[in-house]
């Protein structure tokens, strides 16, 4: 062998050993790409230069569930979703035929059957005349972020109809410098400024000239800084120059620290309320107003009701004086003039008889004196009854106890006075009232009742006066005497000073008559003077 030959040898040996190490190299950088590409979260494949795909890392094959076998070619793309195949598959086409970069987002089935969203992208690998070697394909899930720009949208769009849809409220956002940021439909409608004239002007666009100069607009964005919100009921301003009564609050609005971040503001055309309430604070104005005059009106027809009852008392209690009186009259003249006449009577009738010698003439003039003395005593009942001697302060017992010493001179009748505690009556007309309430009752009890026994008592407690006449008579009965004179006559004397009247039945047998009647009585004046009637009763 020759030294050429020898040398030759060497060379080829020398090449194929660097082949070899080339190969070898090659082999480990595709093993290491193998390994990073089995273990990114990505799906990776690639694509020969015609666009079958002829290789599929290990995530594909665990997302998929497919084998190399189906996945190879196009087999891919019966995993997309039905909706992005059509226009997933025209893109691929068109970057394939024109040898650029493939980008898209599709949906892809997993193993489980549940589509995720993912962004594929699919880049040519070129030499260096441009021409497309293979293709380099990844597919990165963006599912987390789909969902949440979904949620994003959802959420925009309900605030969108929430707020766009309340026309009748305007809501509007500032910056802290009170520069509108946003500016909703309801804004438009209410104010009437359109949000591209609104947006970057001040808030102040919607406060009258005399809130302006008075402050308002800072004192409004103090409050809802220092406290977090701040009432809005005032007069406002329309971009016509109109106004209109706002009902609203602004708030502020912190970021995730609790730093103030921007003012919301939310108000209501409140102007038909704010029109009814002025107009129904008026209407009770006028209501108060005529209440008072009708009022004015009531009390005047009411003190001259008044005055009229205090008039018909004044002149109920002159009838009972002048009743009175008028009794105690014709007691005298029964006593003064008819009983001396006829006692005289009766002693020129006495007289007489003896004179005359005719036996039966005499006789007979004997029993007209009788006769005569006779009606002398009914008569000097009478006046006793119709004269009362003493009614006055202090004299109503001893009247009372000369009534049923009258009472008991019926031989079948027992009459008692029970005084529990010493009564005084200064005023002569209620003592008045009092005995003849009673001395009715007892007349009542002696005609119609035929008792044995008649109970008179008499007590005063704390402004009122009580009389109490009990009898074990037969017992009364108002249908049949309700219509009686005597009854009314008693109770009209004990209304006349304020009183009540009421007669029931005893629990045993007989009749009841209780009188009560008011020592203070309303209308009732204190008499300065004695009247008559007391100078009577006094004589």
């Amino acid at each position: 062998m020759t030294g050429s030959d020898i040398d030759e040898k060497t060379d080829v040996l020398g090449v194929f050993n660097g082949y070899t190490e080339a190969e070898e190299g090659f082999r480990a950088t595709e093993e290491q790409l193998r390994t990073i590409s089995d273990n990114v979260p990505q799906l990776i494949w690639t694509n020969l230069p015609n666009g079958e795909a002829d290789y599929f890392n290990k995530r594909w094959y665990e997302f998929t569930g497919l084998s190399y076998e189906e996945s190879r070619g196009p087999g891919w793309q019966a995993i997309v979703h039905p909706e992005d195949a059509p226009a997933s598959t025209k893109l691929w086409q068109e970057a394939l035929a024109a040898g650029e970069v493939f980008d898209c987002e599709y949906r892809l089935r997993s193993v489980d059957g549940e589509y995720r969203w993912f962004i594929g992208r699919n880049v040519p690998l070129k030499d260096r005349q441009g021409r497309v070697l293979s293709w380099f394909g990844t597919a990165t899930d963006i599912h987390g972020l789909k969902q949440a720009e979904a949620n994003v949208h959802q959420a925009r769009e309900r605030f969108q109809l929430l707020v766009e849809g309340a026309k009748d409220y305007a809501m509007f956002m500032l910056d802290l410098d009170n520069r509108i940021t946003y500016w909703s439909t309801g804004a438009e409608r209410v104010f009437g400024w359109s949000r591209t004239e609104a947006e970057g002007k001040t808030g102040a666009i919607i406060f009258t000239r005399e809130d302006r100069a008075k402050g308002a607009v800072e004192r409004e964005i103090d409050m809802a800084m220092r406290e977090g919100r701040a009432p809005d009921r005032r007069w406002h301003k329309r971009q016509d120059g109109s106004r209109l009564w706002v009902d609203g609050v602004m708030t502020r609005l912190d970021d995730e620290h609790g730093q103030p971040r921007a003012l919301a503001k939310i108000a209501r055309d409140a102007t038909q309320q704010k029109q009814n309430e002025e107009a129904l604070l008026h209407a009770r104005d006028q209501l108060e107003q005529r209440v008072l005059e009708r009022t004015a009106d009531l009390i005047a027809t009411n003190t001259e009701l008044r005055d009229a009852m205090a008039e018909r008392k004044r002149l109920e209690r002159e009838l009972l004086e002048i009743s009175e009186r008028e009794r105690n009259r014709i007691g005298h003249e029964l006593h003064d003039v008819l009983c001396q006449e006829l006692t005289a009577t009766a002693l020129f009738l006495k007289s007489a008889s003896s004179k005359i010698e005719d036996a039966e003439a005499a006789r007979r003039l004997k029993e007209a004196a009788d006769i005569v003395n006779r009606n002398v005593a009914v008569a000097r009942d009478l006046a006793r009854g119709l004269q009362l001697d003493v009614v006055g302060t202090g004299g109503l017992i001893d009247a009372l106890r000369a009534l049923c010493k009258q009472a008991n001179e019926h031989p079948k009748i027992r009459c008692s006075l029970k005084v529990p505690r010493i009564v005084r009556i200064a005023d002569e007309v209620l003592a008045l009232t009092i005995y003849r309430v009673a001395q009715e009752a007892v007349r009542n009890a002696v005609v119609h009742a035929d008792p044995t026994e008649i109970t008179i008592c008499i007590e005063r407690e704390p402004g009122v006066v009580r009389l109490v006449v009990e009898d074990n008579g037969k017992g009364f009965t108002p249908r049949k005497r309700g219509k009686g004179l005597g009854l009314s006559i008693m109770k009209y004397r004990a209304g006349v000073l304020g009183g009540t009247l009421r007669i029931d039945p005893r629990a045993e047998r007989g009749t009841k008559v209780t009188c009560e009647v008011p020592t203070r009585a309303a209308g009732r004046a204190k008499q300065k003077h004695k009247s008559p009637l007391a100078r009577l009763v006094s004589a």
